[in-house]
């Protein structure tokens, strides 16, 4: 009977373990190249060769995007008075047609249209190799490590090359553009008849994610047929050239909480290794806002300032990424102000900190400023001043009616001793009229 309790205990805690392991272990996905970021914060929950060089193909628009939206007005017409011709995917923009910079950006990340990200790259630069340069000098100021890009559209070039972890960087910073995560999302976009072209041009967008349902759209996914489409994920661009492979950077939102997946050099699997990408972030992390952007956290005293205390906020939003069963209450906040806080303080200092803890170990921190200036305090304040004021007024006033007093005694003496004067005179005279 005890071999009996103890094997099954045994068995208990096999499956136990079993469970938690499939439940925390890393996805398996085929594709040579992956990462899976936080949106918000930017953590890696998973990689796999995310600093490998590889070819980025057509997901090297974002960069062109990210450009565009920064060195262009969305209703700039752009008319092409050139002869142009680029291969791959096309909206077959013609010489003498005019678009608006939205409407190539619409070509360039929905339709994929390379002839667009050309047209884009002469409308900013004045040339392919000009806009190149663009491209790589601001790649590096967002935090790429591994990218050098030659054109603007992903066309095969040896010396055209990205990696995942770059890739994510560049989709992260893309999708702070209003405007192009509302692109990025569109199913298909139609463009109107010119005079050179007179039909209506449809355009669905090469993520089947966004649309992807029935007959060949459907993929093999923990061993059944699903549709492609997810609808938790709204963007952002695929590429494909027999160089590349197949290529795939998404973004997905649920409750709130945004994940970028980057798969790069995929066979037929391209789809469901981002999905098992997103899924397994979904699945196994959280996102736990550590602090909210200008929370009022304590109030600090002030020396030698006009006013004696300040109220310290946070001055930015701060989330973190954990295991899906973290329990919050196990986070703990330390509260840091900086001793000796002394007046002038000017809006904005950084005056203290709230480190969080869990299980013992920094998580994150997020500074602590003054929302307002305060003055160093006047040797004499306001209210000390109208005193000392009053007090001076007193004084001149006193000081004013001592000088009229004795202004009015000395001339009351000068009339006694006019008068005194006169009498002696008197006298006098009559004294000698005696003696006659």
């Amino acid at each position: 009977m005890r071999n009996k309790s103890r094997l099954f205990l045994l068995i208990a805690l096999i499956i136990f373990t079993f469970n938690i392991n499939f439940t925390y272990a890393a996805p398996s996905i085929e594709a040579p190249n992956a990462i899976l970021i936080d949106y918000e914060s930017g953590e890696v929950l998973f990689e796999k060769n995310a600093d490998q060089i590889a070819y980025p193909a057509s997901t090297t628009k974002i960069m062109t995007a990210i450009l565009t939206l920064e060195n262009a007005k969305l209703d700039d017409v752009v008319t092409i008075d050139y002869d142009f011709y680029v291969g791959g995917s096309s909206m077959y923009i013609l010489k003498g047609e005019s678009f608006t910079v939205e409407e190539l950006l619409q070509g360039l990340l929905i339709r994929s249209a390379n002839d667009a990200g050309e047209v884009l790259a002469r409308h900013i630069s004045g040339s392919v190799e000009e806009f190149a340069k663009l491209m790589n000098q601001r790649a590096k100021e967002l935090g790429t490590k591994n990218t050098n890009f030659t054109n603007p559209h992903g066309m095969p070039d040896d010396a055209h090359v990205s990696t995942a972890y770059d890739l994510a960087i560049l989709a992260r910073h893309a999708m702070t553009y209003e405007v192009f995560r509302e692109i990025v999302k569109m199913p298909r976009v139609n463009f109107e008849p010119t005079e050179l072209t007179p039909e209506t041009r449809y355009y669905l967008s090469s993520n089947k994610f966004l649309w992807g349902t029935g007959g060949g759209n459907q993929m093999l996914y923990n061993g059944k047929y699903i549709d492609i489409k997810y609808d938790i994920v709204d963007g952002i661009k695929t590429g494909y050239t027999g160089q590349a492979g197949n290529c795939l950077v998404s973004s997905a939102v649920k409750d709130g909480h945004r994940l970028i997946a980057v798969v790069l050099g995929a066979q037929n699997t391209v789809f469901s290794d981002s999905r098992i990408l997103l899924d397994y972030g979904y699945d196994s992390f959280a996102n736990f806002v550590l602090a909210e952007d200008s929370h009022l956290e304590i109030a600090a005293a002030v020396k030698g300032g006009e006013e004696e205390s300040v109220n310290l906020y946070t001055n930015n939003r701060l989330t973190k990424v954990l295991p899906s069963d973290t329990d919050a209450s196990n986070i703990i906040k330390d509260v840091v102000i900086n001793e000796n806080i002394t007046a002038p303080i000017a809006q904005g200092d950084k005056l203290g900190k709230v480190v969080y803890y869990l299980n013992g170990e920094v998580i994150g921190e997020v500074d602590l400023v003054a929302p307002n200036d305060i003055e160093k305090k006047a040797f004499i304040s306001l209210s000390q001043s109208k005193l000392l004021r009053n007090i001076v007024l007193l004084l001149l006033f006193v000081l004013v009616w001592q000088v009229f007093i004795a202004y009015l005694r000395a001339q009351k003496k000068r009339r006694r001793f006019s008068f005194g004067a006169g009498r002696s005179s008197y006298s006098y005279s009559k004294s000698l009229m005696r003696k006659r």
